[in-house]
């Protein structure tokens, strides 16, 4: 099977459309086909859509494996010092960070970085990206100036770049998010309504990430004591975020997120109902067992024993 990229990746996009089975399913079929006629141009980019679509429907063992095979590649045909080698190590990294292990992300990260600079490739997207990334990483390791630095970094280059609208809004939704952590609250709801605005200006409901800058407007409403306008919010969050990637741990999240505001509002069967919902999926993903499971049905018995 000859590579050619523009087909594959038109290919792509249509099964994206028709739902995650038929992503999945041509993934694999082209993975096989591309194995078959020992296609490597055409293997790296396959095991990097599978790492990426693994890893956004949660299924991070088999994110990583498919990330480590499209590392091999790169290193047998170009070596670990291009920048090909360091996107890969980037897009590993975020499956590291994600599984709650951000130590192991940081230092993939900052690998990344270091051949970016040894390329002199700083000023493409892929090393913004890594500066945005690598931020989150800072954020769950609590150091937060860090994360702050690298962050106002990469929206400074961004909106120098032409037609990176869909970055700028992204990087503005983080922002958002790290500033509330630091109490920087008029910066933070400056940042977030920066944010809606180009979400909106680029597609907004055509945009995966729409659905977590949702969520960080939830979160604010909420905080606020506007409960009707955060469960709304919420609602909306969650049918975007299971259009793009299924049932994943976002979804569940934003059921529980959810729950709080119909418990402020009192509405106890509403509360009931995310909870159950959000369980439910937690259970699909990692096992009735799981912390993160026992930790709702912990909460859901608490709501029914109040109720009771």
């Amino acid at each position: 099977m000859d590579w050619d990229a523009k087909r594959f990746y038109q290919e792509l996009d249509q099964r994206y459309s028709r739902g995650l089975e038929e992503v999945e399913r041509f993934l694999l079929e082209s993975r096989g086909a591309f194995r078959e006629t020992e296609n490597a141009a055409g293997l790296v980019a396959v095991h990097n859509e599978l790492g990426s679509f693994y890893r956004g429907t949660s299924r991070y063992a088999e994110s990583l494996e498919a990330f480590q095979a499209a590392g091999e590649e790169i290193v047998c045909r170009m070596g670990a010092d291009c920048v090909e080698y360091a996107t890969l190590l980037n897009n590993m990294a975020g499956t590291y960070r994600l599984m709650g292990r951000p130590a192991e992300a940081l230092e993939l990260f900052r690998q990344a970085i270091d051949i970016y600079q040894s390329q002199n490739a700083e000023d493409s997207y892929a090393f913004v990206s890594v500066l945005n990334n690598i931020s989150l990483a800072y954020q769950e390791l609590g150091r937060l100036e860090e994360a702050a630095a690298n962050l106002e970094r990469a929206l400074a280059m961004l909106r120098r770049m032409p037609g990176y609208l869909h970055e700028v809004a992204v990087t503005y939704h983080n922002l958002t998010a790290l500033y509330h952590r630091m109490d920087r609250q008029e910066d933070a709801r400056r940042c977030l309504e920066m944010a809606l605005v180009a979400f909106e200006d680029c597609g907004g409901e055509e945009d995966p990430h729409y659905a977590a800058a949702l969520n960080s407007l939830a979160g604010f409403l909420y905080s606020a004591g506007d409960y009707d306008r955060a469960v709304e919010t919420y609602q909306k969050a969650a049918a975007y975020t299971k259009r793009w990637f299924g049932e994943n741990v976002e979804y569940a999240v934003t059921f529980q997120n959810m729950s709080w505001a119909y418990q402020a509002q009192e509405q106890i069967a509403d509360a009931r109902r995310s909870l159950e919902e959000a369980a439910r999926v937690l259970s699909k993903l990692f096992g009735p067992e799981h912390e993160r499971t026992q930790a709702v049905q912990d909460a859901l018995r608490r709501l029914r024993g109040a109720a009771s």
